[in-house]
């Protein structure tokens, strides 16, 4: 499915996919909202399904998160707290100290000390 026609309709949606699928790899750049995150994680599933390379930048990586988390491990509502602040599968949060307000420049660059948790084993 297409996400919005708006930004072109069916036939721009397959000549797209036809790109993709005819990829020896693919990049999958950043960007900001929810505007073609869907297609993102679309892009993460066919890759990972036919052993396609996919590098994920960014937003892009946040796709692939999602896309891993919502069809291998089965956590439907799997999410990014930028997109769905309820989700029950938090797999990407949104980091405190950037303005929700102004996207774009606002970024952190460097290092982050990151924990990862489970449930189950905190």
């Amino acid at each position: 499915d297409f996400e919005n026609e708006e930004m072109g309709g069916e036939k721009e949606y397959n000549e797209a996919w036809e790109k993709v699928k005819s990829a020896d790899g693919v990049v999958v750049p950043g960007g900001f909202g929810t505007r073609g995150f869907l297609g993102k994680v679309s892009a993460a599933k066919y890759c990972r399904e036919n052993s396609i390379p996919y590098l994920g930048i960014c937003l892009g990586f946040q796709a692939m998160v999602v896309e891993y988390s919502r069809n291998i491990l089965k956590w439907e509502d799997a999410n990014s707290t930028e997109f769905d602040e309820q989700t029950k599968n938090p797999v990407v949060i949104f980091m405190p100290e950037i303005d929700k307000e102004n996207m774009g420049g606002t970024m952190r660059l460097g290092s982050r000390n990151t924990a990862f948790t489970h449930p189950k084993h905190e």
